[in-house]
């Protein structure tokens, strides 16, 4: 009996933790580039049980029991998002849900966007919320600076540049760049580092930047939108909270039985 109340307490924390991802994702719905989190619910290992103080050798097995559930992660989901034109010309947009699956892996790679801070550590995101900084870098909203196919920051004396479908870009003054797509094979190998940006697992150099024959586009005056299904997010909330309610349910059940053992059946 007591180890039920254990069990149904890991139910509980299990869906509060849950609970905790979709609100994430539902919050960061207007977030451009945001992959939304999906928890990975894991099974205790059971046990066997064996009577004990018994005359019989050895000790009969009586069988398994369950011991409960846990979160054991929360993995991003990197489905395409649907495009959102705004009309701003450093606004960029990565459309690649039509490349090839690894035959050896059985994985779908993914394109990012190439970014860099100030210490020299390099990130990777699918917003492409961009903008012209005084120096005139291309930068992201927190001052990162967007790299080209060289691992050089993107610059120009120019605050005006066209881009085709394969990311050339073409500067007002005649300068030409050529945006940075990094091809990640296994994008579960890339560690959120806030909402928006994404570190990589491994060695970034061996990662290589995506070719024009790729089957992608690069679609300029557009940002890609969250991935996030809020009408499947609701749902899977309102599933959780059930979940967690029946969790506390039996809790308070076993608690009425421990109470009826100790103040009736074990009464003197």
């Amino acid at each position: 009996m007591i180890r039920g109340l254990y069990t149904a307490a890991a139910g509980m924390i299990t869906q509060q933790n849950r609970q905790d991802i979709l609100t994430n994702n539902l919050a960061n719905i207007n977030t451009p580039g945001f992959k939304q989190d999906q928890g990975v619910i894991r099974a205790f290992p059971e046990v066997l049980l064996q009577m004990i103080r018994t005359s019989e050798q050895p000790n009969p097995k009586i069988g398994t029991i369950h011991q409960g559930v846990f979160l054991e992660e929360s993995i991003a989901k990197f489905v395409q998002g649907d495009l959102m034109e705004t009309g701003v010309a450093t606004h960029m947009a990565i459309w690649d849900q039509d490349l090839a699956v690894d035959p050896e892996t059985g994985m779908q790679p993914s394109l990012f966007f190439t970014v860099e801070d100030n210490e020299g550590n390099r990130f990777f995101t699918r917003s492409g919320l961009f903008n012209i900084d005084g120096a005139g870098n291309l930068v992201t909203p927190e001052g990162y600076k967007v790299l080209d196919d060289w691992n050089y920051p993107i610059q120009s004396t120019s605050s005006s540049f066209t881009m085709n479908e394969k990311g050339q870009i073409v500067f007002e003054n005649g300068e030409e760049s050529q945006v940075g797509l990094t091809v990640v094979p296994d994008p579960n190998q890339l560690v959120k580092q806030g909402n928006s940006l994404f570190r990589y697992n491994g060695n970034v150099d061996e990662l290589e930047f995506a070719q024009p024959e790729f089957n992608y586009k690069l679609l300029q005056g557009n940002v890609e939108r969250a991935n996030v299904d809020p009408s499947q997010t609701m749902v899977d909330m309102m599933t959780a909270m059930r979940l967690y309610e029946a969790n506390q349910k039996s809790i308070q059940s076993l608690d009425r039985t421990l109470e009826k053992a100790v103040n009736e059946i074990g009464r003197v």
